[in-house]
């Protein structure tokens, strides 16, 4: 059985990660463009990304994200972000380094930044700050400015034998961030294509992972979700940046009404 580059990386993250061991290196990508690229998405509300991270020896654009609405400043899985300026919220998916960054959150982190995360990132995070707010899927958190659903994020396919990088069991989360103005944003985390997606309504911006290699959805199953959906926008992430063919395969499926911007 021939694997590919990313499949073996895949199955060295789980086996790392079951055994607490730190031989993945994340570093910043010499391909990231080196001006963070931004999206405005209404008024006083933007999406930004740093861009390209390196796995190891891949190129890769992350799943990290920083929303910025009114004054409030939220990072999901913050990887590789530089001196970006200090956190209100945290959210974080799951444990896998190229999303969970120890380094980044002691930077990000203030007085009152609050942590929201599975047990599982909790596990790893305990010693850093006590402001941790645990969560699994399908809860509704609610704060002054915004409101936070988290939702499931498994994979149904293994990649190797019973080997799946992203089991249910472990009770990994996306996020739905309602806004005050009625904007919501979804970001997927690490998941295939589930029946849970089925329920999401009134997504404005979907953040939708397109690696596919039986770790996250590939480019037909995440424009089949993002159509059923129907954001006005679809942000592809989680792919080697050489693979421009998924991406132009994920475009070219995904209904012509909804705007897909690609940030590298």
């Amino acid at each position: 059985m021939k694997l590919s580059r990313l499949h073996l990386l895949t199955i060295y993250l789980v086996l790392l990660i079951n055994q607490s061991c730190t031989m993945v290196k994340i570093t910043t990508s010499e391909k990231r463009n080196p001006i963070p690229q931004q999206v405005i998405i209404g008024d006083n509300v933007s999406l930004k990304t740093w861009g390209t991270i390196k796995v190891n020896k891949s190129h890769f654009f992350p799943s990290s994200f920083q929303l910025k609405a009114d004054d409030k400043v939220i990072y999901i899985d913050p990887v590789e972000v530089g001196n970006a300026e200090p956190a209100d919220f945290i959210l974080l998916t799951h444990a896998h380094p190229d999303h969970l960054s120890i380094r980044d959150i002691k930077n990000l982190l203030k007085e009152n930044t609050k942590i929201i995360c599975p047990k599982g990132v909790f596990k790893k995070l305990k010693n850093i700050t006590n402001k941790i707010h645990i969560v699994r899927p399908k809860e509704q958190l609610h704060f002054k400015d915004f409101n936070i659903e988290t939702t499931s994020a498994y994979n149904t396919k293994s990649i190797f034998l019973w080997i799946k990088a992203h089991p249910e069991s472990k009770e990994n989360v996306g996020y739905v961030i309602s806004l005050k103005n009625g904007i919501k944003i979804y970001h997927a985390g690490d998941t295939d294509y589930i029946p849970e997606m089925k329920q999401l309504i009134d997504i404005e911006v979907a953040l939708i992972p397109i690696g596919g290699d039986n770790l996250t959805m590939n480019a037909a199953e995440a424009a089949k979700i993002i159509n059923e959906i129907n954001p006005k926008i679809a942000i592809p992430m989680h792919y080697e940046v050489k693979n421009i063919n998924e991406l132009n395969r994920f475009e070219a499926l995904v209904d012509k009404r909804i705007n897909v911007i690609k940030m590298q």
